[in-house]
């Protein structure tokens, strides 16, 4: 009986493998590369969708009570997109944690795309998981800025996560944020 049963399983596997059928393969994937791919697809979807308040729901506690005017810089941050296109490049995607009897990981993705022949970059800072302060988990910051030969503006100040939250947009420098 178990001849039998074995023979069967065998032939069956010989028929997929004859038949061009494949057993599926599970892929491997670096959850930080990931993570970071769906949070600018669900970003870059509600800036077209045109879509402040999923926008404003990614945002954590901590930061929508402490970026001024949180509303009109989403606002503007939709308006002023310049378009996005499947030609981007992840230029940058850490995950930064500490580990002081409490865990906090963070996500900084970077992604550089070109639209009409500018070249921009967008930085998006954001918890997803802390012990140490529940309130910051969700999106931090957003940074838009255009690359002038793929490097910052002179004076230029790129948003880092010491900073506190905010969603800075194009030319700026680090005592002169709009």
């Amino acid at each position: 009986m178990k001849r039998k049963i074995l023979t069967i399983l065998i032939c069956g596997i010989m028929v997929l493998v004859i038949t061009g059928c494949d057993i599926p393969k599970m892929k491997t994937v670096n959850p930080v590369y990931a993570d970071a791919q769906k949070t600018i697809a669900f970003l870059v979807d509600a800036i077209e969708r045109k879509d402040a308040q999923a926008i404003k729901d990614k945002f954590s506690p901590y930061a929508k009570s402490n970026i001024d005017n949180l509303d009109e810089k989403i606002d503007r941050l939709i308006e002023e997109f310049p378009g996005w296109n499947d030609d981007y490049e992840l230029t940058d995607t850490f995950q930064r944690w500490s580990n002081h009897g409490k865990i906090t990981y963070m996500l900084t993705p970077s992604f550089d795309f070109e639209v009409d022949g500018k070249t921009y970059r967008m930085r998006i800072i954001y918890y997803t998981e802390s012990d140490e302060d529940e309130s910051k988990l969700g999106y931090y910051s957003i940074q838009i800025m255009d690359l002038y030969d793929r490097d910052y503006t002179s004076g230029v100040y790129m948003h880092g996560v010491d900073d506190e939250p905010d969603i800075l947009l194009w030319d700026y420098t680090k005592y002169e944020t709009d």
